[in-house]
């Protein structure tokens, strides 16, 4: 069974990109645009992996992040954050939350 990505951005261009980018692997991929949809998307989707923008209305991703460590079933989904925000502050804020990468945009695929 191919693996499941979860890109999760409020930029439609930037879910656009994504999902190019990983079109030619076999993956399948679901889409979400803020970090409330990620986590219901999360719960019926069941990825092995999360790409996930850091500023985001509702929810941000470091926010989203929390939240699926709390939770048992969903904590050891690996969880990358995909952002502009590219202080080392930042970078530690995000793995401080529980992700396990923090990749700037733009990105080299």
């Amino acid at each position: 069974m191919p693996n499941k990505i979860l890109i999760v951005d409020d930029e439609p261009f930037n879910l656009d990109l994504l999902e190019q980018e990983l079109a030619e692997y076999d993956y399948v991929l679901e889409r979400a645009s803020d970090g409330t949809e990620a986590l219901e998307k999360t719960a019926t989707f069941h990825p092995d992996v999360i790409l996930l923008d850091y500023m985001m209305p509702k929810m941000n991703g470091l926010e989203v992040v929390k939240q699926l460590r709390k939770s048992e079933e969903h904590r050891a989904i690996p969880v990358i954050l995909l952002t502009a925000k590219a202080t080392q502050e930042d970078k530690i804020a995000g793995l401080d939350a529980g992700a396990d990468d923090y990749v700037t945009k733009p990105f080299d695929s």
